[in-house]
């Protein structure tokens, strides 16, 4: 009884409760009320005596049921409990995908400072050559040679990357054009005359080379990683040249103002090597030979037949229209290389007004190219493609302005031709390279970085020409018939494309809307890329 009353006492204490009356009478009717009671937990072990043999249980309290947590009221409009666990979910995955391309980050730094090394050449090169007694035809001939080696490297590199590795071609173009600026810097302690010339060739026979080399690996990776938004990424890397050649114009001077020439060449080469320990890091630019994994039905990437399969893409026709536009791009830019700078000299600009009417066409591009990818996000690329054709054929209309419009030629003209110009340009290429890829996986092909590897050296290699090609054709025109009369020539050719691209958007947009309506009659997926 005493260590009843002592257990009683414990467990009052422990629970703050008030013990039943089943604690009382003989051991048989405290079990038969213990069924009739619903017990409640013991005291805490410490209270209890071990040699206790009663068992005792306390009267229930009365407890509402507990609801659960997704189910409780809310006060004051707040999220019930059991929602921060879903929102920390969403959180975590969006976290994830935006991880997912994380190692897009060092590819685009690289990208934004090879594109403001390369700015460097064309307005701080010529003042140097001339300080080394080079006539204007001699370091032109630098500039032809760099083109030159474009294209070598560009048919090049498609089957580098098939001996070797995309990631070994990558880093190599990287490595070898910050060793290209650096060459280039140092010409600045050369002896002047022949000599000086001879140093310029090898530079850019070199930087030519391995600057295509890192071009296409860098378009073949990106494209064939992200393949369902191929156009969006080319006009994010497009954006980001844009900004780079605006960036290193701006950089350059200031640099060669604070030092002599090579300082600007030493800098952005410098940083253009940062990114490469991330790089390798993330692993996700292919370190392996790119071999291609036949499709199921026509497997046309089997064997060694691939190449010549992929050559077959040569004689397409509607490939063929967009390798023609995008090249027109670079015909524009190879139009005014030789002619436009001697055109504004009536107007008497200043080298700062020069530069900023320079500035105008970069600033262009990059804002043509932002609105190059929404147009291929949401599959009117097509569409964009003609209105960029449509722009720089009105560019030329007014630059001159042409010879049958009545005006006389005023800087403001200059200015708008030279805003539709750059809208234009990033309109071709952008555009016409994500039709391309696309047109490539509607034939078969997969979407691998063979594929794309070979479609970005058909576009380079077709860039190149248009450069190449161009110069002369217009030094020669606008030199016999004047600029008003001999950049007729070539609105002539881009007036000439426009029906083209229109037709080509038109079909694109047939076949789109035939094979919408046969997926839903049969109920198949339609291809993923957008273009």
């Amino acid at each position: 009884e005493k260590e009843a009353a002592a257990f009683k006492r414990a467990n009052g204490r422990a629970s703050g409760g008030t013990l039943n009356s089943a604690c009382s009478g003989s051991p048989w009717e405290r079990r038969c009320r213990r069924k009739q009671t619903p017990t409640l937990p013991r005291a805490p072990p410490t209270a209890l005596r071990a040699s206790t043999t009663a068992v005792c249980c306390r009267r229930p309290a009365r407890t509402r049921p507990v609801k659960k947590a997704a189910s409780l009221p809310t006060a004051q409009g707040k999220e019930p409990l059991g929602g921060g666990n879903d929102k920390r979910a969403r959180n975590q995955s969006l976290l994830d995908r935006l991880w997912q391309y994380i190692w897009l980050v060092p590819l685009i730094h690289t990208h934004f400072w090879v594109s403001a090394a390369f700015s460097l050449m064309q307005p701080y090169y010529p003042r140097l050559a001339t300080e080394a007694g080079l006539e204007a035809w001699k370091y032109g001939f630098v500039f032809s040679t760099f083109k030159l080696t474009m294209l070598l490297g560009s048919i090049s590199t498609e089957r580098l990357m098939v001996l070797s590795t995309p990631l070994k071609c990558y880093l190599c173009g990287q490595i070898g054009f910050f060793l290209y600026n650096v060459i280039f810097g140092a010409l600045y302690w050369s002896p002047g005359g022949n000599i000086f010339l001879a140093l310029s060739l090898v530079a850019v026979i070199f930087g030519g080379f391995v600057q295509t080399v890192y071009l296409v690996s860098a378009y073949s990776v990106v494209t064939s990683e992200l393949h369902q938004s191929s156009g969006v990424i080319i006009a994010i890397m497009e954006f980001m040249f844009g900004c780079g050649n605006m960036a290193g114009s701006v950089l350059g001077g200031a640099l060669i103002d604070l030092w002599e020439y090579p300082l600007p060449f030493f800098v952005l080469g410098t940083i253009i090597t940062l990114s490469i320990p991330w790089i390798i890091k993330h692993k996700k630019v292919p370190n392996k030979h790119p071999e291609a994994p036949a499709p199921p039905q026509e497997a046309l990437m089997q064997a060694p037949g691939t190449q010549k399969k992929l050559y077959r893409l040569l004689w397409d026709p509607l490939f063929m229209v967009n390798m023609v536009t995008l090249m027109l791009s670079w015909v524009i830019m190879g139009f005014n290389e030789p002619t436009l700078e001697p055109y504004l000299r009536q107007f008497n600009l200043s080298r700062t007004r020069l530069g900023v009417l320079y500035m105008v066409q970069f600033a262009s591009y990059t804002v043509g190219a932002a609105f190059a990818g929404v147009f291929c996000y949401v599959k009117m690329a097509a569409f964009f493609a003609f209105a960029g054709q449509l722009m720089t054929a009105f560019a030329y209309l007014i630059l001159g302005p042409a010879p049958f419009v009545q005006q006389d030629p005023q800087l403001w003209m200059v200015y708008v031709s030279q805003t539709f110009t750059g809208v234009g340009m990033a309109a071709q290429f952008i555009c016409s390279f994500s039709l391309a890829l696309s047109h490539a996986a509607k034939r078969g092909y997969p979407d691998d970085i063979r594929t794309t590897g070979f479609v970005s050296t058909v576009v380079v290699t077709f860039l190149v020409i248009g450069a190449i090609t161009t110069p002369p054709i217009a030094g020669y025109l606008v030199e016999k018939f004047s600029y008003r009369p001999g950049s007729m020539f070539l609105f002539g050719i881009l007036l000439f494309w426009t029906p083209i691209t229109l037709l080509h958007w038109i079909y694109l947009l047939y076949v789109q809307r035939t094979r919408s309506a046969d997926v839903a009659l049969q109920g198949r997926p339609i291809s993923s890329r957008k273009s």
